[in-house]
């Protein structure tokens, strides 16, 4: 059973054209077994994320970067048929690949993987909301949530779970080297938490980010990466 542009939230995203960040609902198709054949009402919730490079495929030239992707839909197929929920995720995306400038082209790129965890970290809140709150329509044990991604969405899996303290956003690798102001300041880090929020999606500024389903947690139990990197 599929319920298909099912709304978990709403985030700031980047235009892609030019223009101001603006505001963007944050869908997700979920896939259970049939209640018709099997009553369960608690199952192991995994989330999906497709791959695609953080840009549309008219951008990338690339025949992925959707929740549609045949392979995800496949694989969501899979698991259902397995006995497990799984969700596939829309997750924010944009950067600037083409830039000439190295540190634009590593700095944009790191905050579409820190925008895309935090879209998945409230996907999460939001499953938890629901069963707690909403008679739990789509049958999930919130005790047992999965992260798995296909390329790019390995790279999220991952992001999710091992960038887990503030602190090493200082680590070398975020931090500017550049000295080429107004986007970046050279020596301070690319994932600004005054902008963007902090590791749980809270604080940052409402132009960049907006904070949805607090109380409930962001934790998950496991994380797999289908050919995905690692920042």
């Amino acid at each position: 059973t599929v319920t298909n542009d099912v709304i978990y939230g709403a985030n700031m995203a980047l235009s892609l054209t030019g223009g101001n960040p603006a505001l963007q609902d944050l869908k997700m198709d979920v896939y259970q077994p049939s209640q018709s054949v099997d009553t369960e009402q608690n199952r192991p919730l995994i989330i999906v994320l497709h791959t695609g490079n953080f840009l549309p495929p008219i951008f990338s030239g690339s025949p992925t970067g959707s929740r549609k992707d045949s392979s995800i839909v496949q694989a969501c197929r899979e698991f259902a048929k397995r006995g497990y929920v799984a969700a596939a995720v829309t997750y924010r995306i944009g950067w600037a690949p083409t830039s000439g400038e190295e540190d634009v082209r590593r700095g944009t790129l790191l905050q579409a993987v820190y925008r895309a965890i935090l879209d998945v970290k409230t996907c999460v809140r939001f499953m938890r909301k629901e069963k707690a709150t909403n008679s739990n329509p789509y049958k999930i044990d919130d005790t047992k949530i999965a992260v798995y991604g296909h390329g790019t969405g390995g790279y999220i899996a991952l992001g999710m779970a091992y960038l887990d303290k503030q602190s090493e956003m200082e680590l070398p690798k975020f931090v500017n080297q550049y000295n080429d102001p107004p986007l970046f300041v050279q020596g301070q880090s690319y994932i600004t938490p005054s902008l963007l929020g902090n590791i749980d999606g809270t604080g940052g500024n409402a132009a960049f980010n907006v904070y949805q389903h607090g109380g409930y947690s962001n934790a998950v139990n496991m994380v797999m990466n289908v050919g995905g990197a690692l920042a």
